[in-house]
C-alpha cells in the first residue's frame, strides 16, 4: 500500500523525533574514571619534535590539541595537524583492567594502527603497538612534568624481538602556561619556565623550574641538554634570527 505524500511525511517526521527521543548509550563510569588519570592531556600543545638525540637535524615543530569525547563511549582525543607520524589519535579504556588503547590515525593515510597498555606508579603512559608497521612507532611512552604543564612524548622503533630504539621524542608545553614569559631570569631546561634550581652538568651550570624537572634531569642530563637547544635553535627559526 502506498502512503500519500502528507502521511509519509507525518511518518518520516514521526521517526525522526522517536529516533531523538532514544536514550544514549551510558557512559561507562569505570572508563571515565581510568581516562581521568591522564585527563591532563586535554588542552592545547606546541612542542619540538627531535629524531636525534644530541643534534637538531631533522627536528620539527608540533602542535595537538586533546579533549574529552563522549561519541560511542568515552575517550580522550587529539589532533595534530602537523603530526609527523600522526593527524589524530584517540585513547580509551583497553580489554583488560587498568589497561589502555590507543587508536592512531597515520599522518600520510592508511589504516589506524592499534597501541596497548597501561600506566605505571610514576605515571607514564606505555603503549606497545599490535603490529609492527614500517616508518611508524612500535611503542609510545608519554609522560607529564611541571605540574602537567610539559608533556613528553617518547616515540620508539623495534630494534630486536626484545628491544626497542629512539625514533624520535616530542616534548610539547602547555599553551597558555606562560612558561619563559615575563621574567628575564635563568631558563628551565626542561620546560622553558622560570629556572629556580641550580643544577651542574659537565662542570656547566643549568636550571630547572621544580623538583619535578629536577628528577627528570637527572635521568638523562645529555638528552634533555640536546633537547634544550634544539628548541631554542627551533625558536631562532620560528623568529627568523640568522645563526
Amino acid at each position: 500500500m502506498k502512503l500519500r505524500p502528507l502521511t509519509a511525511l507525518v511518518v518520516l517526521l514521526a521517526g525522526l523525533l522517536w529516533a531523538d527521543d532514544k536514550p544514549k548509550p551510558a557512559i561507562d563510569p569505570a572508563a571515565q574514571k581510568q581516562l581521568e588519570k591522564v585527563q591532563q592531556l586535554v588542552g592545547k600543545w606546541k612542542g619540538v619534535g627531535q629524531p636525534q638525540r644530541g643534534s637538531t637535524k631533522d627536528s620539527w615543530v608540533e602542535e595537538a590539541d586533546w579533549a574529552w569525547s563522549f561519541e560511542n563511549g568515552v575517550a580522550l582525543v587529539g589532533k595534530q595537524p602537523k603530526g609527523k607520524y600522526f593527524s589524530a589519535i584517540k585513547l580509551a579504556r583497553g580489554k583488560r583492567d587498568g589497561e589502555y588503547e590507543l587508536i592512531a590515525t597515520p599522518a600520510a593515510g592508511g589504516d589506524d594502527l592499534h597501541y596497548a597498555g597501561t600506566l605505571d606508579d610514576a605515571g607514564k603512559l606505555l603503549l606497545v603497538a599490535a603490529e609492527e608497521r614500517e616508518g611508524l612507532p612500535a611503542r609510545i611512552s608519554i609522560r607529564f612534568v611541571a605540574d602537567g604543564d610539559r608533556l613528553l612524548v617518547l616515540l620508539e622503533r623495534k630494534a630486536n624481538a626484545n628491544q626497542f630504539a629512539r625514533l624520535a621524542e616530542v616534548g610539547y608545553t602547555r599553551q597558555g602556561s606562560g612558561f619563559g614569559k615575563g621574567s628575564s631570569g635563568p631558563e628551565c631546561v626542561v620546560t622553558g619556565g622560570v629556572g629556580t634550581i641550580e643544577v651542574m652538568h659537565k662542570g656547566v651550570k643549568y636550571y630547572v623550574c621544580c623538583t619535578g624537572c629536577l628528577e627528570y634531569f637527572k635521568e638523562n642530563p645529555d638528552q634533555i641538554i640536546a633537547e634544550y637547544k634544539a628548541r631554542k635553535e627551533e625558536e631562532k627559526k620560528q623568529r627568523g634570527v640568522k645563526p
